[in-house]
């Protein structure tokens, strides 16, 4: 023992095994042996390396570098939303369009990036569906086959992603290909278990019924099993494609293209503009892929909250499968929904809003304008030209963006009243009473606000047509018409509201109406334009160094970004910075920081503070706050748009009028868990055995009666 021990404790080298040097005595190669290894690999296995790499070189080639990335954006936004249409519905495919649509007007490089994206995340989901899908057939079908893949997906969940996308980029080097099999990695083991799971859980008596009719296993795989594994399956394809999403980033890393660069170039370069822009490019990506994957009785949750949900259970995704009742279903009798009918006193307030939406609808048409925009020339010189001209709602120098939500929120007003004429509580949820007072809403703030802002410091007075008068007069009727409609409307809840004041609420819009203060003293417009931030002074700078540039062409480079530096400097100090209040500016963020204070003033009814808590009053003041909050969102919204689709470049909007649009969004927001509960009344017809006893009763009464 005494041998043994002083063997141990001591080498050739005379340290002392207790000494933590001696550990580089005895160190074991292995990281030489994994070096070897990959030699040995590259130089005798690279025909099966080819092999593995051609279905991703040639997919991401195909879908994102030669189709997605080359075609125009606008057929892109159109197909993804036909795909969400059909594979959802009409809802979500709108939505799809609209969110892809955001991402374009961020710019074209923005837009080249998101569909790249898009191709990524397609890739990798193909993919693991043509991998997950029959292996997890597979494992439920055979447990030997579960008994050795259990273990493997383990190891993949378990394992840090950056040890294992080290082999792939030795493998098949830096780029997209190799991102691309390390997310495959990362989110195939959801799909594989939720197939396995979703085929063990077909009831054994199903199976076996098809088998004793005398089905073989291919139409028991394919009649019974995956009809029946359906959902299971479509969960583990959500799951899978929100954990490729959360890949995004690691894949940047590797090399991948797509918006994750930009994010990992913007914190690299610690670049706010490009990290702002890139992440709601990101964020309205990851929302898309997620609404269009989800199963229709999931459709529920924030994308965050489903990320860290498909997180949370990597391990056990079959806990994300809702629970489904079992046992007999017992057949029930529905009896017959009729709605309220359409009542004498709806009738003057419902043509009341049909005729506003209208007018303002045709208004839309008709000139706003004369002479120069009265917004776009905030941002655009060229309006500075326009004299003696006259310009519709829907002109970049007429009402711009003003004139097409009001022409879209007429249009609206108008569906709904007929259809509420028509069919009476059976049309789409927002065409009814309450919707169409939010559009009139809107459409009489939108052209109230175009109104009342402040027009720009220019020779010509942009004037104002007769279109937004008109305008004016329609949301002005079809807004009291909304009101006095909301009074009179047979609505009521699907479930009795809270008996208690929602002082939640009053809080909630309280805070929305210190976003409209912040918002209405920052900056509305960011006016950096050469003509603006260039003085006399600085152009003479310029100009003597580009004499010098001329004279020392070695310089050259020196020189110029000493002129981007100048200019840089010259727009931080000298760009026209105009709040939403001062009078040399707009203003609008002064009239949508009163119409917030307005808001919250109407929320005190709707929330029982005054006359105590009622279901009905809480609904029409809520619609009103609701309308309120869609002046404050359309009218940033205008703003904001108008600028994006005519300013010259280095004319922004600012700040402030983002920070209004939330606020306004914030209070529609706070009132629409009154709004969506609320419901044309309806009438039920008897049941058929009360009826029947009634019949009886009557029979009954006048036998006696005769008698």
């Amino acid at each position: 023992m005494n041998f043994l021990t002083g063997l141990l404790a001591q080498t050739d080298s005379g340290k002392s095994i207790w000494d933590n040097l001696v550990l580089d005595e005895y160190e074991i190669p292995f990281g030489e042996w994994a070096d070897q290894s990959v030699d040995w690999i590259d130089n005798n296995l690279g025909w099966l390396l080819d092999a593995i790499n051609w279905p991703f070189d040639t997919l991401i080639g195909f879908l994102v570098n030669d189709f997605l990335a080359q075609i125009s954006w606008v057929w892109v936004v159109l197909g993804m939303g036909l795909i969400a249409a059909l594979v959802r519905n009409v809802k979500v495919g709108a939505f799809v369009a609209l969110a892809l649509a955001a991402c374009g007007i961020l710019g074209n490089a923005y837009w080249i990036e998101t569909a790249r994206t898009i191709g990524f995340i397609g890739v990798a989901v193909i993919l693991c569906v043509i991998v997950g899908i029959p292996i997890g057939i597979a494992a439920g079908r055979v447990d030997a086959i579960w008994q050795v893949t259990r273990p493997i997906l383990d190891a993949m969940q378990v394992v840090h992603s950056f040890v294992y996308m080290l082999p792939f980029i030795f493998f098949w080097g830096i780029g997209e290909v190799s991102a691309t099999m390390v997310t495959m990695v990362f989110a195939l083991p959801p799909l594989i278990r939720l197939t396995n799971l979703g085929i063990r859980q077909v009831p054994a008596d199903v199976v076996e019924a098809a088998r004793s009719f005398g089905a073989p296993e291919r139409r028991v795989l394919f009649d019974v099993q995956l009809p029946l594994a359906r959902p299971a399956i479509m969960t583990g394809i959500n799951q899978t494609l929100l954990l490729a999403i959360s890949m995004l980033g690691i894949a940047a890393i590797m090399g991948a293209g797509g918006l994750g660069r930009l994010l990992f170039r913007a914190l690299s370069n610690q670049d706010v503009a490009l990290a702002a822009s890139g992440g709601l490019a990101f964020f309205l990506v990851a929302v898309v892929l997620d609404r269009m994957s989800q199963r229709e009785d999931t459709d529920t949750g924030n994308l965050w909250q489903r990320i860290r949900e498909a997180w949370a259970h990597r391990r056990d995704p079959e806990g994300l499968l809702p629970d489904e009742d079992e046992g007999d279903a017992v057949a029930t009798f529905k009896p017959e929904e009729t709605y309220a009918p359409i009542s004498p006193k709806e009738r003057l307030p419902l043509f009341l809003t049909l005729g506003g939406g209208a007018v303002a609808a045709i208004a839309a048409f008709l000139p706003w304008t004369s002479g120069a925009g009265k917004i776009s020339a905030w941002g655009r010189r060229a309006d500075e030209e326009l004299v003696d001209q006259t310009f519709s709602g829907l002109h970049a120098s007429g009402g711009s963006w003003f004139g097409i939500v009001v022409l879209g929120l007429g249009l609206f007003a108008v569906a709904a009243a007929v259809s509420v004429y028509l069919r009476p509580g059976r049309g789409a949820r927002w065409l009814t009473t309450d919707g169409a007072a939010l559009a009139m809403f809107g459409v009489f703030g939108t052209a109230l606000m175009h109104v009342l802002a402040n027009k720009p410091p220019l020779a010509a007075d942009p004037g104002t047509g007769i279109g937004v008068i008109l305008a004016l007069v329609g949301g002005l009727v079809g807004t009291v018409g909304g009101i006095m409609w909301l009074r009179v409307a047979p609505h009521t809840p699907f479930h009795p509201l809270k008996a208690t004041v929602a002082k939640g609420r009053l809080i909630g819009v309280a805070i929305s109406v210190v976003f409209l203060l912040v918002g209405a003293l920052s900056a509305w417009s960011f006016d950096a334009r050469q003509d603006v931030i260039i003085s006399p002074e600085i152009e003479a700078q310029i100009e003597e160094l580009q004499q010098r540039a001329q004279e020392n062409p070695a310089d050259a480079a020196v020189i110029a970004n000493d002129i981007a530096n100048l200019l840089a400097s010259a727009q931080a100090e000298d760009a026209i910075i105009l709040d939403g209040i001062t009078s040399e500016g707009t203003q609008l963020g002064l009239w949508t920081l009163l119409t917030g204070i307005l808001a919250l003033g109407t929320t005190v009814p709707a929330i029982g503070l005054i006359r105590g808590v009622n279901d009905r009053r809480n609904w029409v003041w809520s619609a009103i706050t609701a309308g309120l909050g869609a002046i404050v969102a359309l009218t940033a919204f205008g703003w904001i748009a108008t600028h994006v689709r005519s300013a010259d470049p280095n004319f922004f909007s600012g700040v402030g009028s983002f920070l209004t649009l939330a606020g306004g969004f914030f209070i529609v927001a706070s009132t629409m868990s009154v709004l969506k509960e609320f419901r044309r009344s309806q009438v039920y017809e008897p049941l058929p055995q009360l009826a029947e006893a009634e019949a009886s009763e009557d029979a009954e009464a006048m036998a006696g009666a005769e008698a």
